[in-house]
């Protein structure tokens, strides 16, 4: 069954101005030299991790015109290339990964208001996100067009995410829960390659990230991890 999320899907005739200069269409140069600059954060805290960073790039709703006022964070993608690094794919994406979530729980970062998500890619990795925009060039790598979203009935997912989600909140196995968190986050990846904005993946990793459960997630990892570091 398909059903229009018109409230959470609405159809803007511009882009975001809180982030775009609407006579030009690029970003607003205090916007881009703050995401400049947050980036240049971002490698500072991961290096020497990072060995070939090709491009910095917005993507998501916030670079489109299906925006989400309070909702869409501004989705700030470090592109690099895996290949010219010696450690195996997989092992390095979940370094990234806990790398990633440790910064964006350290630091409360925004953009007018909005929270900024960093995420680290791999070049060779498809993104089927409407626009891209390219903070290190300062220009279009994809303008977006403005599409309605047919948006699937993902309740049934939605539903079993969180239940397995409060499972898994009942569990010490620290293990566990770092799995589970990046397994959300790769299925919504996987998603969106795959499928756009409207992936069933996609939809349920906005519920989850507006409801606070993933943010209940990384709480409870990082309790166990203090625990874990620590003598009682």
């Amino acid at each position: 069954m398909i059903r229009i999320i018109k409230e959470d899907y609405e159809q803007h005739d511009t882009l975001n101005p809180k982030l775009f200069d609407l006579k030009t269409n690029k970003l607003k140069q205090d916007v881009l030299f703050k995401l400049q600059e947050i980036a240049e954060e971002f490698l500072a805290f991961i290096a020497p991790l990072t060995l070939s960073v090709i491009d910095i790039q917005l993507v998501g709703s916030n670079v489109a015109y299906n925006y989400q006022e309070g909702k869409s964070d501004v989705d700030l993608h470090i592109i690099v290339n895996f290949d010219l690094n010696y450690i195996d794919d997989t092992i390095l994406q979940s370094i990234y990964n806990d790398k990633k979530n440790s910064f964006n729980d350290k630091y409360d970062l925004s953009i007018e208001g909005i929270p900024v998500e960093l995420y680290i890619e791999d070049v060779k990795a498809g993104n089927a996100t409407n626009g891209i925009y390219s903070v290190l060039n300062n220009e279009w790598v994809k303008e977006p067009e403005k599409v309605k979203l047919e948006i699937p009935d993902y309740s049934k997912g939605l539903k079993e995410a969180r239940r397995k989600i409060n499972e898994v909140m009942q569990s010490d196995d620290i293990q566990l829960i770092e799995d589970t968190i990046n397994s959300i986050y790769m299925q919504r990846k996987t998603g969106l390659a795959k499928e756009g904005e409207a992936s069933i993946s996609n939809l349920i990793f906005k519920e989850l990230r507006n409801d606070g459960s993933l943010e209940g997630l990384r709480n409870k990892y990082y309790e166990l991890k203090s625990k874990e570091l620590s003598i009682e």
